[in-house]
C-alpha cells in the first residue's frame, strides 16, 4: 500500500501567474495533512526558500524539497534541511537527471551528507544503468518519472513503459532504495502503479487540483487517497 505525496507545484504556479488571492501552497499544504495525505513536494529551480521555510514549520508530515543540483539549492537545503530532497534537472521538461559521469553528484552528496536526517532521492526515467549510478552514488530514493507510462499512445506503449518501471522498482528494492513514482498520474492510471508492490510513494499534482476545482480540495485529496489505499 504505497503512500500518497501532493505535489504544490501547480498551486505555486497559479499563485504566482495567475495572482489568484487565496492561492497558498502552505494552505494547500495543512489541508493535505489534515485530509491524510503523507508527504507533501514543492519544486524550488532557482533556491528561493520562503514556502520552502514555511513547510517545514507548519507541517508534520513528510516535506520533499525538489531543488536543481547548484551551489544556492545546496546551501537552502543545508540551511533549512527537509524530511527529503530531491535532485532534479531543472532544464528538462521530465526533470530527470542523466546520472553517467557522477562526479558532480558525488561532490554534493558529501556535502549533504552530515545531515543525517535528510533522506536523499534523484529523479531518474526507469533505465536500469540510471539506477545503479543512483546507487553509487549513495541515493537512498529514486523518483521514477512515469510520464513515458501516462502519455502512451497504444496500450502496448503503456504496458511496456509500466512493466519498466516495475523493473527498476523490483530492482531498486534489491539494493535497498525506496521508490517513488511521479509523472502525469491521475483517476485512470493511478491504480495500475500503486499495484506495483516495490512503490513506496505516489506523488500527483496536476489531477488533484483538476478535482479540487469541483469538489474542493479536501474531498479531492480524500478521493485519491482511497484510490491509493
Amino acid at each position: 500500500m504505497p503512500l500518497l505525496e501532493m505535489n504544490l507545484d501547480g498551486i505555486a504556479a497559479m499563485r504566482s501567474q495567475l495572482q489568484v488571492p487565496g492561492l497558498d501552497p502552505v494552505m494547500a499544504a495543512g489541508i493535505a495533512e489534515l485530509a491524510g495525505v503523507d508527504s507533501i513536494s514543492l519544486t524550488s529551480r532557482e533556491g528561493e526558500t520562503r514556502h520552502a521555510k514555511l513547510l517545514l514549520e507548519t507541517t508534520n508530515i513528510r516535506f520533499n524539497w525538489h531543488v536543481p543540483i547548484n551551489e544556492k539549492s545546496i546551501e537552502s537545503v543545508m540551511t533549512y534541511p527537509p524530511d527529503m530532497v530531491t535532485f532534479i534537472d531543472a532544464h528538462r521538461e521530465d526533470g530527470c537527471l542523466d546520472l553517467r559521469g557522477t562526479t558532480e553528484l558525488k561532490r554534493v552528496f558529501e556535502q549533504i551528507r552530515p545531515v543525517k536526517s535528510m533522506a536523499v532521492c534523484v529523479r531518474i526515467n526507469s533505465d536500469i544503468k540510471q539506477l545503479k549510478s543512483a546507487y553509487k552514488v549513495g541515493a537512498d530514493y529514486i523518483e521514477i518519472n512515469s510520464l513515458p507510462y501516462t502519455r502512451a499512445k497504444t496500450l502496448e506503449e503503456r504496458l511496456e513503459a509500466l512493466e519498466k518501471i516495475s523493473g527498476v522498482a523490483r530492482i531498486a528494492h534489491k539494493y535497498e532504495i525506496g521508490v517513488i513514482v511521479s509523472g502525469g498520474l491521475g483517476t485512470q492510471n493511478i491504480r495500475e502503479v500503486a499495484n506495483l508492490e516495490p512503490v513506496e510513494t505516489l506523488t500527483i499534482g496536476k489531477a488533484i487540483l483538476g478535482k479540487a476545482l469541483f469538489i474542493g480540495l479536501e474531498n479531492a485529496l480524500r478521493d485519491f487517497i482511497f484510490l491509493v489505499k
